[in-house]
């Protein structure tokens, strides 16, 4: 889970879950003919529900273990200004009468703009560092847009950019090695660079169905220079990190065999520990014994979305080398822990009902202080901030979803479980990153 990558970095906020510490079941009372023996749906308080949502989260960044250079942030930022600067924003009907464009390139202002105030109160480097590349991308769009309108810039010549950076990160990846003399430093620099690399790549091979049959014009030539930018500020903060990386180094070794071998470790590990689950299209009530009817309560979604994310053979695996593949590795091993304690504290009936909005708040608490003291206990802050940094950005997300779906009216727990469960996943999971963190810590010999 990353920036990217998600933001944040990284990456991935699919996690869509159940939440629950203990108690009955829930029954979602849906499309089914009445029961009166069944009880109604429970109802919660949406006002309060969505202000408890709205409480403080745990601060957790992304990990960066190199001291980036202020001077590279700068340049960076100022680029993303000049580039603003560029067009006479904004743009007046005399100064360009097709108002469809005009709109454009104000919106693509607008969002750069954005991102640089975002850029502004980011808590961390690395964050800095992504939304500078993000705000780079439609500030590149506003002045090139401008330029193809003063017929100043053509398609021609953001084709001859995109080769250019292309070329560039052909030779920073082959000129690119595992070096490093702390392993865990090591692992998580090298999956960054690697990372935003990848990225850069991506953007300048996104595929546009119909291009090259579409006319082309100063809105089209816009947007694929500001691909092009974001791809250049991706590759040039991580040829900059990894400098400063190498830099930092006194005796530098290769570690790729280390990486080779923690991986080839870690993947038996999860092999081992995915011996004996259910299987991959089970249904809820053969997740666990003694489940009962966990049909549309929160301890259930939960499970049930767990469930979804453990690794079967075939399953999804992250395109990526084998640093990343490493902390890849750390997330599945706390995924599979996390399913493994909600599945025995369902059978233990150790969950409780959520049927009040002070039973999100306590749900929503301990996810809170599972985060905060699986930081505290893992044995290494950078491989635990992997993926709590991940579960820490998932508060805002059950956030804006909640709010979306509440007001001053009460709500249905149904129409909300998934949301609320967000919090029980983030508990459970965060509950099993130290123990993940441990068997990195093991497989890189960095015990």
């Amino acid at each position: 889970m990353t920036d990217d990558r998600s933001g944040s970095d990284d990456g991935r906020l699919t996690r869509r879950g159940a939440l629950a510490l203990g108690g009955a079941t829930l029954l979602a009372g849906c499309g089914a003919l009445s029961n009166p023996l069944k009880p109604g749906p429970v109802k919660l308080d949406g006002a309060a529900v969505a202000r408890i949502a709205e409480g403080d989260a745990p601060a957790v960044a992304h990990p960066l273990p190199v001291d980036v250079a202020d001077a590279h942030v700068a340049d960076s930022r100022e680029r993303a200004h000049a580039m603003l600067a560029a067009a006479p924003l904004p743009l007046t009907a005399e100064d360009l009468p097709n108002g469809a464009m005009r709109r454009e390139i104000t919106d693509h202002a607008e969002h750069a703009r954005e991102h640089l105030a975002e850029a502004v109160r980011a808590s961390s480097t690395r964050e800095r560092l992504s939304l500078l590349a993000h705000a780079r991308g439609p500030a590149r769009a506003v002045e090139a847009a401008w330029a193809a309108i003063g017929d100043e810039l053509t398609a021609a010549d953001v084709r001859s950019e995109r080769g250019s950076v292309r070329e560039d990160i052909r030779r920073f990846r082959d000129g690119w090695e595992y070096v490093g003399e702390d392993p865990v430093r090591a692992v998580v620099v090298h999956a960054l660079v690697e990372q935003w690399v990848r990225e850069a790549d991506r953007l300048l091979n996104r595929s546009r169905p119909g291009e090259d049959s579409s006319p082309v014009t100063p809105i089209t030539v816009g947007e694929r220079a500001s691909e092009v930018e974001q791809a250049r500020a991706a590759l040039a903060d991580a040829r900059h990190v990894g400098e400063r990386f190498t830099a930092s180094l006194s005796d530098a070794r290769s570690l790729e065999a280390t990486f080779s071998d923690a991986g080839d470790s870690l993947a038996g590990t999860i092999d081992s520990r995915m011996e004996g689950k259910p299987t991959e299209h089970a249904e809820l009530p053969d997740l666990v014994d003694g489940g009962g009817d966990l049909e549309g309560t929160v301890a259930g979604t939960a499970l049930r979305e767990l469930h979804g994310e453990l690794p079967y053979e075939g399953e999804f695996v992250p395109e990526t080398e084998l640093p990343g593949t490493v902390l890849w590795q750390v997330e599945t091993l706390a995924q599979i822990g996390a399913f493994e304690t909600l599945r025995d504290r369902i059978a233990a009936d150790e969950h409780r009902t959520v049927e009040s909005a002070e039973a999100v708040e306590e749900l929503r608490r301990a996810a809170v202080t599972a985060v905060e003291d699986a930081l505290a206990e893992s044995a290494d802050e950078w491989l635990a901030r992997t993926e709590l940094a991940t579960l820490a950005g998932l508060f805002d997300y059950a956030a804006r979803n909640l709010d979306r779906q509440t007001d001053d009216d009460p709500v249905e727990l149904e129409w909300v479980v998934e949301d609320i469960g967000l919090y029980l996943q983030i508990e459970v999971i965060a509950g099993a990153v130290p123990e993940a963190v441990d068997e990195t810590l093991a497989a890189l010999d960095a015990e």
